[in-house]
């Protein structure tokens, strides 16, 4: 698997351990009927930070926390405990990389009449070898 692509699994994995208001509601893609609050990764992209000997790349990640309207002030505590989870936070067994950093952590409106939230992380990754997809 691909360096964005663990990265991708391995916050979810720790989403769903560390913010226990989401009762494990952390998605690649959610559907209709999934209850609120829940999450979802939104887009992602990376830049090439390589040096002469490690080829490396400077990887952002979106997470989406989505909730019903009444509830904007619940949004805004899993957004937090959601950003305190990942800030400063690696998984070196699975992936070889510096702690997540969060660059963004934002509430707002949703045209969909939803509460929408948005936390960015960015983290330092070395491209090892490709392994094997599962």
């Amino acid at each position: 698997m691909r360096a964005g692509r663990v990265l991708r699994k391995i916050v979810m994995d720790r989403i769903i351990a560390q913010v226990p208001a989401l009762d494990g509601r952390v998605y690649d893609k959610a559907t209709e009927e999934t209850a609120s609050p829940y999450v979802t990764l939104g887009p992602s992209y990376w830049s090439d930070n390589s040096a002469d000997c490690i080829k490396g790349r400077l990887q952002t990640l979106q997470i989406d926390v989505w909730a019903d309207q009444s509830n904007k002030g619940r949004l805004e505590d899993v957004v937090d405990d959601i950003a305190a989870a990942l800030d400063g936070w690696a998984d070196t067994e699975a992936l070889t990389m510096h702690t997540l950093s969060v660059s963004i952590a934002r509430v707002m409106d949703d045209p969909s009449g939803a509460v929408h939230g948005v936390i960015q992380v960015e983290a330092l990754l070395e491209n090892g070898p490709t392994q094997p997809e599962n």
